[in-house]
């Protein structure tokens, strides 16, 4: 009786080197790029990031309706919690929110938890305003530091004072900074400028003198709990993304229009 046989070249798998197995990885590592965004996009549509805000700060609007579109790109809803500043980093750093919502890189590194987004959300300037009638530099004072007031919460003015050696005198409100300043009890104020948003801008602050040369310039970044730090780098793209398409300009335009009609 004829028993049939089958050579091993029938069952045996293209080699390594042969342009069958070639095809075959080429095919394969297609089909893994195409599925990995649909499934990528199909767990993230489904939850939203809570991120921890500051209120009443002229560019935080902005900035959330930027990160907002930012996020809406990789198929996430953003959510926000209104905290206190540093509240807001602690909690964001202790994982209780899953993120920042924009700090100053020299901050936000001193928590380890944090997973900065590698791309600036905002831009800004520290302004110097004092009262009339000035010349246009930093007041000087001999026999003391310089007294300025800063917004509680406004980091970036109360590191940068202290940095120069000048006193902060924290203020709850801008109202509250300026009527220290009218009041002869500071010598200046620190107040950021982001992307042409800032309480200088108040018809009632006309005759306080805002000095030419801003105190400092900085970025603003978001930043993750590092349990999310996989969204770094796809959400950087997603900002850059809104820069390139003038998205962000537009929102910057609409948001300095607003900002117009409502007193600080």
């Amino acid at each position: 009786m004829q028993v049939n046989s089958y050579t091993d070249d029938e069952h045996q798998l293209p080699k390594p080197g042969s342009n069958i197995a070639k095809r075959l990885m080429q095919w394969v590592a297609i089909i893994l790029f195409a599925l990995a965004p649909i499934s990528s996009h199909s767990n993230s549509s489904e939850r939203a990031l809570r991120i921890a805000v500051i209120n009443d700060i002229p560019s935080t609007q902005l900035a959330i309706q930027v990160l907002s579109a930012a996020y809406e790109k990789l198929g996430i809803r953003m959510e926000t919690s209104t905290l206190p500043s540093r509240r807001a980093l602690l909690m964001a750093d202790r994982g209780q929110v899953d993120g920042d919502l924009f700090r100053m890189e020299e901050i936000a590194s001193q928590y380890p938890n944090l997973t900065q987004v590698p791309y600036p959300l905002m831009r800004g300037r520290l302004l110097g305003i004092v009262a009339p009638p000035h010349a246009d530099h930093l007041p000087k004072v001999d026999d003391r530091p310089l007294l300025v007031a800063v917004r509680r919460g406004v980091l970036v003015a109360e590191i940068t004072a202290k940095r120069l050696g000048m006193t902060p005198v924290l203020a709850n409100s801008y109202q509250q900074m300026k009527s220290l300043l009218d009041q002869g009890r500071v010598d200046l104020m620190l107040v950021s400028d982001i992307e042409g948003l800032s309480p200088s801008n108040n018809s009632e602050w006309r005759d306080l003198v805002i000095l030419s040369e801003p105190v400092t310039q900085f970025s603003l970044f978001h930043y993750l709990n590092r349990h999310h730090s996989y969204l770094a780098t796809p959400l950087a793209e997603a900002l850059r993304e809104l820069d390139r398409s003038g998205e962000k300009e537009r929102l910057i335009e609409k948001a300095r229009r607003n900002l117009k009609l409502k007193k600080w």
